[in-house]
């Protein structure tokens, strides 16, 4: 992660208009109808992904940055086409973030709080759940990715949102697929669900009409908006206290590594990069449970290739923000590794425990899973799996043959459509490597050049340690693989 640029002045801010940016492509095409200049006006994407690519793509923005779309009402009281500038964003541990902009931001419209949500929030049950338990006012799936890595960046930044459904409406959760990781309409999706249910379509055109209804209140706020410097508050921090430091994020890693390659630490750490996590934990695991039989080389020996993996690249001072550890929690568990028990004990033992109880619960982490497409495809063989989807959303390294495409395809074959969705965007665009640990094994027992396939100091332990060599004539005794 970047680290924080110092606090613009007021005098910067005022010598700068604001950006907007937005989740969705027909939210960008319906502002600048309601006369909102283009060239203020920019895509990100859904969710945290969206704006994290978004971020990438804006390295030293200077502007103030203002996150602007539709939102879900939380509260009775808020009617369809109402504006809401955010004054708080509430994280995933109930604490709020300020805006720097919140006090600064005038225009029509009302305050409240904002709370996100990982998926859509479509029943009237489940909004009024959620607005009585954040004591939110909307909730959308952007804000508080976005309050993490404006942060981060040192941005000076707001939230701007329009009612589009109400606490009292119900929307179709067949919405979440109507558009892709770059926040454009996908009309074929869109046609097949109408042809499948004729009776969804009245109900779409009218959530359509709200919506750019809605979009043009909102055009009308940000045309009348205005930015008091004097009113601009310094980086926000949450209320109550704020000395327990933990991981925010942490990205899980398990797998053989059988040995450890280049692809298992480049794509680690780019992965986590691209998540915006602070630490990428590796798990070893003792036994796969669904390739019992191809034994591993000993967990001792492949503990001893990540580590002396993980210290080269820390020595080569290679992405230092990123912390890292290796986690024995399967090495030494007996039987099979199941992944959702290691995923409730790291977050249980990753979590910061408060000094004072009345500092409030303990800080616990949010984990990603990180798997290969070949595991998300065969995802519902493992133990708990759904369990798993909740606890540590997975975040998914195409491995060839497959693409970003293919898998989308995949999905849909393998898993219900609303799930298929949500792999969909799970899906990460990372760069694919041939490179496999079976080939490093066999190209080793042929005697052939492994060094540029493996991270530094990983050949060494090899050697050290006699790992992955032939099995000597007349030796009745099991070869290491």
């Amino acid at each position: 992660m970047d680290e924080a640029a110092p606090h613009p002045s007021a005098v910067d801010v005022a010598d700068r208009e604001p950006i907007f940016v937005v989740p969705l492509e027909h939210e960008r095409k319906a502002l600048v109808a309601g006369g909102v200049p283009a060239d203020r006006i920019s895509t990100c994407g859904p969710g945290r992904e969206g704006v994290c690519r978004w971020a990438d793509r804006h390295p030293g923005l200077s502007r103030p940055v203002i996150l602007a779309g539709l939102a879900g009402g939380l509260t009775e009281e808020l009617e369809t086409g109402e504006v809401v500038v955010v004054d708080g964003v509430i994280d995933n541990h109930g604490r709020t973030v300020v805006p720097p902009l919140a006090s600064a931001m005038t225009a029509p419209g009302r305050r409240g709080r904002v709370a996100t949500a990982g998926r859509l929030v479509a029943s009237q049950e489940a909004k009024l759940a959620l607005g009585r338990s954040t004591g939110a006012a909307i909730v959308d799936q952007e804000s508080e990715h976005f309050a993490e890595i404006a942060r981060s960046k040192g941005w000076v930044w707001g939230v701007m949102r329009v009612v589009a459904d109400t606490a009292t409406e119900a929307v179709p959760t067949a919405l979440e697929r109507f558009v892709d990781h770059e926040g454009r309409t996908r009309l074929r999706n869109v046609a097949g669900e109408i042809f499948q249910r004729p009776s969804l379509l009245p109900v779409l055109r009218r959530i359509n009409q709200r919506s750019r209804s809605a979009l043009s209140n909102l055009a009308r706020s940000i045309r009348e908006l205005s930015i008091d410097p004097a009113e601009l508050t310094e980086p926000p921090r949450h209320a109550g206290r704020t000395d327990r430091v933990g991981p925010k994020q942490v990205l899980v890693f398990g797998g053989s590594f059988d040995p450890p390659h280049r692809g298992h630490i480049d794509l680690a750490f780019e992965a986590a990069r691209r998540l915006d996590c602070d630490q990428v934990v590796f798990v070893p695991a003792r036994v796969n449970p669904l390739k019992q039989d191809t034994p591993p080389c000993p967990g001792d020996d492949r503990f001893a290739m990540l580590k002396a993996a993980l210290l080269a690249r820390k020595a080569a001072g290679t992405e230092p923000r990123i912390r890292t550890r290796i986690s024995r929690l399967e090495i030494d568990r007996d039987g099979p590794s199941f992944m959702i028990d290691t995923l409730r004990e790291l977050h249980r033992t990753l979590a910061i425990e408060p000094e004072d109880p009345e500092d409030g619960p303990p800080i616990r982490p949010r984990l990603r899973l990180l798997i290969g497409s070949d595991q998300a495809l065969e995802f519902d063989r493992w133990k708990d799996w759904r369990a798993i989807l909740e606890l540590a959303p997975p975040a998914v390294m195409p491995r060839p043959p497959e693409t970003r495409t293919t898998l989308a395809a995949a999905y849909r074959e393998r898993f219900p459509s609303n799930l298929a969705s949500r792999w969909a965007t799970w899906t990460l665009d990372l760069p694919t490597t041939g490179v496999s640990s079976t080939e490093v094994r066999e190209r080793m027992l042929g005697n052939e050049n492994v060094e540029e396939l493996l991270p530094d100091g990983v050949l060494q332990v090899i050697r050290e340690r006699g790992l992955y060599r032939p099995t000597p004539p007349h030796d009745s005794a099991p070869g290491r693989f």
